[in-house]
């Protein structure tokens, strides 16, 4: 707002601060439905005007302005628990309820780097790697995943992984490793890599 009013002249921004703040509170919020000087005040500002308008004394009175904030904050109530659940909605619009167990099989999403030196394009790259088990589950968000070679890869977050289809190679890997010597996330001689 305020530099809708400075122009060309940088030194001249604070001549307007009065009506900016005037400007502040006397514009109606969409997620309260009032204005803030009238959830301070229990009345709306008067426009700057020659000479001051009568005062109806009924209006303000102690009394009569108390209920009106009390009437005010209840509404402002009901009004930020609508916007609260209206941005709720959008928040989570994406949002997936899966999360891996150990022992599940997934797909993990590369960000591969393009090198023109190389001859690599990141865009012919394939999006996901795997299979990968999931191993060991660090939070509800982060886990250590296992390919099937045994390379480790720490710390991936569960936005970055899709569960792979069940197949019988999966199954019957599963079954491997489970009836072999260590499962801990320990075993494997190769070093882990961390995507953070």
């Amino acid at each position: 707002m305020i530099a809708q009013f400075v122009h060309k002249d940088h030194r001249a921004w604070d001549e307007h601060i009065a009506a900016f703040q005037f400007a502040f509170n006397t514009a109606i919020y969409d997620a309260t439905g009032f204005t803030p000087a009238y959830l301070n005040h229990g009345r709306e500002l008067n426009l700057p005007q020659p000479a001051p308008a009568p005062l109806d004394p009924g209006d303000h009175a102690p009394d009569a302005v108390r209920q009106r904030l009390e009437d005010a904050w209840t509404l402002t109530r009901i009004q930020l628990a609508r916007a609260f659940q209206r941005q709720e909605r959008h928040y989570n619009l994406r949002r997936r309820a899966w999360k891996p167990s150990i022992g599940d099989y997934v797909w993990k999403r590369e960000y591969p780097l393009s090198n023109k030196a190389g001859a690599f394009n990141s865009k012919l790259v394939p999006k996901y790697s795997g299979p990968w088990e999931v191993r060991r589950i660090i939070s509800p968000v982060i886990v250590d995943l296992r390919n099937t070679r045994g390379k480790w890869c720490r710390h991936i977050h569960v936005q970055d992984l899709k569960p792979a289809p069940e197949n019988n190679n999966n199954k019957e890997g599963k079954r491997k490793e489970t009836n072999g010597n260590n499962t801990d996330a320990e075993d494997g001689d190769d070093t882990p890599t961390t995507n953070e």
